[in-house]
């Protein structure tokens, strides 16, 4: 109703003044490689993500995740090592027909393969079905070892086997894992080996960045619903100036540009603003001393709503991408976001569209410059509640090989077992598994790893929340590994613009022309303010 009800009032003032100018310019000084993916000989498609947390080896609590300590209880106490393995998780893309699967490790590539098989037969879960539910063997199957940990850790027990050295009471040290796949296709059994590097974490060469994302509820006329919006801004700008952040990405950051960027302090780079509704996607980032490269905002193909479903074609909405200097040698994609708002089959079915779009933009990007992804914003979906048969999850996770901090994090990186989180009464709305989300992977011989997350409840001198939003913080260590790799590619610094009076007026008849076409769902918009 909020958004609705700004937008609707920002039009009308619009329209009636004629005012085509943008108050809020912005500064002058605005500034504006991962999951090892392949395809075997014999055409079996491959992604590896980097690291295996904890709860690979066996489920337990961690003291510390800082500390990267993988620990057993033992009869004669506590062992440790403070070791990270690269992550043994995978998803493999099987032909159609395929009708048993065998996965198997060894720690010499030659003897003592240990593992588990998946016949149709036996786990007909895992097989696409037709109408009749008969295993559909015309279909390729996508299988993850996640799905296997959600019902049973047998690779746990197999690494911990593999790994523990009782000589002394701790574990083995091995510079790689081998791994063997086969399957069975249309009767031809077919066999790969691939091996997976393993490096000794405490000498391994680490920079940690800590980011934070906040939807600063910047939506003009805000004064209509009671809200100071001038007062939350600079109370958001204070926040985010004192816990020293290095990367800011905020969304809603409309119509009150000019006092949240005059109000922040210590950020010496940000991203161009790109103007209030209806001109503007109230996207921008933020960074201490971080140089940003090659800005591009890119609007979604789809977006639902005029007067109603949250009024998402009012505004172009979409993603920034840049390139950010982390330091250390380092380059990472970065992206921020704003999905559709609302719960109406048309936002659900906008989202899923435009998690498509950006996850093909993701792998374009990817294909061309091999380094680490960070991507934040406000998704407007949760992870757990799978709508459009888990679009989020298969779209970003599975397709695009991304990770979510939150539930790497928070959940031992368990995308299926949320129940814990939910018996506790809390909403995940700003608590757990929320809208605001990083996600990320590792590219160009750096691993990622989440040190830390939490979600803050940003409060103005009186304790009263000064966005509908918590702020998302997430800190993230980059790890150097011997692969590596310099950037190369020519990166540009790209300076502020501003949308043409042309564009201005093309935007405004575009939206009056839509706000015109929907004329039927005002009484539906009157009842929300009754």
């Amino acid at each position: 109703m909020k958004k609705t009800f700004c937008v609707i009032l920002t039009f009308m003032i619009i329209l009636s003044s004629f005012c085509f100018t943008n108050p809020f310019a912005p500064l002058s000084s605005g500034i504006t490689a991962h999951a090892e993916s392949f395809f075997t000989e014999n055409d079996v498609h491959v992604e590896i993500s980097h690291f295996l947390y904890k709860s690979t080896l066996y489920q337990m609590e961690f003291p510390s995740r800082q500390s990267y300590e993988i620990k057993e209880k033992s009869n004669v106490g506590d062992y440790a090592i403070s070791r990270e393995l690269n992550d043994l998780s995978y998803t493999f893309v099987f032909p159609a027909g395929t009708t048993k699967i065998e996965c198997m490790v060894s720690l010499n590539g030659e003897t003592d393969w240990r593992g588990f098989t998946v016949n149709s037969t036996d786990n007909p879960n895992y097989w696409v079905k037709d109408e009749d539910g008969n295993i559909d063997y015309t279909q390729p199957l996508t299988f993850r070892r996640d799905e296997i940990l959600a019902e049973r850790d047998e690779y746990g027990l197999l690494y911990r086997d593999y790994l523990k050295d009782s000589d002394v009471e701790g574990f083995r040290d091995y510079e790689k894992i081998y791994w063997k796949l086969s399957f069975i296709c249309n009767g031809e059994e077919i066999t790969d080996y691939f091996d997976i590097k393993l490096y000794d974490y405490d000498k391994a060469e680490k920079h940690t960045v800590k980011t934070v994302n906040f939807n600063v509820a910047g939506l003009p006329f805000g004064y209509l619903n009671g809200e100071n919006v001038i007062a939350n801004q600079k109370a958001a700008a204070e926040y985010l100036s004192q816990n020293d952040f290095d990367i800011v990405a905020v969304q809603e950051d409309f119509g009150y540009h000019k006092h949240l960027v005059n109000s922040i302090s210590g950020f010496k780079y940000m991203t161009n603003h790109s103007g209030s509704i209806p001109f503007g996607d109230g996207l921008n980032i933020f960074t201490q001393n971080m140089t940003i490269y090659n800005e591009t905002r890119v609007g979604w193909n789809e977006a639902s709503g005029i007067l109603s479903d949250g009024s998402d074609r009012l505004t172009p909405k979409g993603f920034v991408y840049s390139v950010i200097d982390v330091g250390n040698g380092i380059y990472v994609d970065f992206y921020n976001l704003h999905a559709d708002a609302y719960g109406g089959e048309g936002s659900i079915a906008a989202r899923t569209s435009q998690y498509k779009q950006l996850a093909e933009f993701i792998k374009a990007r990817s294909s061309e410059n091999d380094r680490p992804v960070i991507v934040t914003g406000d998704f407007n979906n949760y992870m757990h509640v799978h709508e459009d048969d888990g679009a989020l999850y298969k779209t970003l996770y599975l397709e695009c090989g991304l990770k979510d901090a939150w539930i790497e994090h928070h959940n031992n990186g368990d995308y299926f077992n949320l129940y814990k989180w939910h018996i506790t009464g809390l909403p995940a709305w700003g608590n757990w598994d929320s809208v605001e989300r990083f996600m990320y992977k590792s590219g160009g011989g750096v691993d990622i790893v989440v040190s830390d997350f939490r979600f803050v409840e940003v409060c103005d001198e009186n304790g009263k929340s000064v966005s509908d939003h918590s702020s998302a913080e997430c800190d993230f260590t980059f790890i150097k590994t011997s692969d590596f790799v310099e950037n190369t590619q020519k990166l540009q610094i790209i300076q502020a613009s501003k949308n043409s009076f042309l564009y201005r007026i093309k935007r405004i008849l575009h939206d009056l022309i839509m706000i015109l076409s929907d004329l039927r769902h005002i009484p539906e918009l009157i009842k929300e303010f009754i």
